[in-house]
């Protein structure tokens, strides 16, 4: 029976300079892409928030319509009132 004997691999003590500015460089880059993702979901956020804002001032402004001009539809291009017809 032969036996196998493995190299070991040499025991550093500290990796290169060159190899430890390429491993922070990389981490920083990806510290930088989560902080971008971070702070679009912050923008994310607040838009939506604006955006339900003017929701409801759409929906008060359209009751404000209808209790002035009745169950109508106003062309948004021309302002045109045209009457719901109920079939």
């Amino acid at each position: 029976m032969s036996t196998t004997y493995k190299k070991k691999a040499p025991v550093a003590k500290k990796v290169t300079k060159e190899e430890l500015k390429q491993l922070q460089e990389f981490v920083a880059k990806l510290n930088n892409g989560a902080m971008q993702v971070g702070n679009l979901e912050l923008q994310k956020d607040s838009i939506l928030k604006s955006i339900d804002l003017v929701r409801g001032d759409l929906t008060q402004f359209q009751i404000g319509l209808k209790e002035k001009y009745g169950d109508v539809k106003v062309d948004i291009e021309t302002g045109k009132i045209n009457v719901n017809i109920i079939e």
